[in-house]
């Protein structure tokens, strides 16, 4: 019944629309991203019309993939993450899930992706499920707690975390190489889907950050004293460590001797120049070797930054870059 649901919905998402590879020679490559790159860095843009534009993907395009390859939940996920049109994405992601349900990566991404859509019965109810089947995980509490706040409910969570819940995992690497097999599975670029797929900054994170808005729930605060140690000691991309802080620091300044503590402004020193050293490896990267590297290389960082961390990955993109640049 759901697959019958789910190829019926594609066919309308894609009504009129085209074949998986049918749009690949007006993809953009990886020249593209070079060329509106450098210029963003000459002009001090963030963001400009053309980089809007070469990233946005066309959502027919990934729901018709999904539709070609419906046996493969890793692509059916990617499609419901790129995505915005909520009804086809909770299909996707139902799809996804039937045809591997014991996945908590998909079910969280589901209850989060839900969240944002105001769906709150569907959220709930994936995020009970996780909290059970994925207990040791602060993210699915952290939501729920981010959606109690919302709806002015009682903060009480539907399952008590156990003593082992200390971890934060919001699954963004399994979600990052989803959303790049769909990408690729559409026609993209390795390179193209690599750098379109790449995103670390999660609903779930995003939620944890907003929960130290006071006041934070006495309930919250021993699951955001846990994961932001883990978003520091564990965390995939540089940003993850960022909200860690910034969880850790507000925490820190709530506690009674904030302002004489000796321990607690060793610790903001600590976490500044961490920070500070991280902006700069960052700088290095975005303005001394991105602009040498080769598409082999960069499709090898993004596979490092998932594998290795996007900090080793950076370090060794410079490394390698440094070999090759004459002295």
């Amino acid at each position: 019944m759901m697959r019958q649901l789910f190829l019926g919905c594609s066919l309308l998402v894609v009504a009129g629309g085209m074949t998986a590879r049918a749009a690949a020679g007006t993809l953009p490559t990886f020249d593209d991203f070079r060329r509106i790159d450098r210029e963003r860095r000459l002009t001090g843009q963030l963001q400009t019309d053309e980089l809007i534009k070469v990233t946005q993907v066309d959502p027919r395009l990934m729901v018709k993939t999904a539709q070609l390859h419906p046996d493969d939940p890793r692509i059916i996920w990617g499609a419901a993450e790129l995505i915005t049109d909520w009804p086809a994405k909770r299909i996707l992601f139902e799809t996804a899930l039937e045809e591997d349900h014991t996945n908590v990566a998909v079910a969280l991404h589901y209850a989060t992706a839900a969240v944002q859509h105001s769906d709150f019965t569907v959220a709930r109810e994936w995020l009970g499920y996780c909290e059970l089947n994925d207990s040791d995980n602060t993210a699915p509490w952290l939501v729920e707690q981010w959606v109690l706040r919302q709806l002015h409910l009682n903060p009480k969570p539907a399952h008590e975390p156990e003593a082992r819940t200390s971890d934060f995992r919001d699954y963004s690497v399994e979600a990052t190489r989803a959303r790049t097999k769909t990408l690729e599975a559409a026609g993209y670029s390795a390179y193209s889907a690599r750098r379109l797929g790449m995103k670390a900054d999660s609903a779930a994170l995003s939620m944890a950050r907003d929960l130290i808005k006071p006041p934070i729930p006495d309930v919250a605060r021993p699951l955001l004293k846990d994961a932001a140690r883990s978003m520091q000691e564990h965390g995939t991309f540089l940003l993850d460590e960022f909200v860690g802080q910034t969880i850790e620091g507000a925490l820190l300044s709530l506690r009674p001797d904030a302002s004489t503590s000796v321990t607690v402004r060793y610790r903001f020193m600590e976490m500044e120049d961490r920070r500070q050293a991280l902006q700069d490896l960052l700088a290095q990267v975005e303005h001394g070797t991105v602009d040498f590297t080769t598409e082999a290389q960069m499709v090898q960082y993004f596979d490092n930054v998932l594998n290795e961390g996007e900090e080793t990955a950076m370090k060794d993109l410079m490394t390698t870059v440094r070999r090759q640049t004459p002295p």
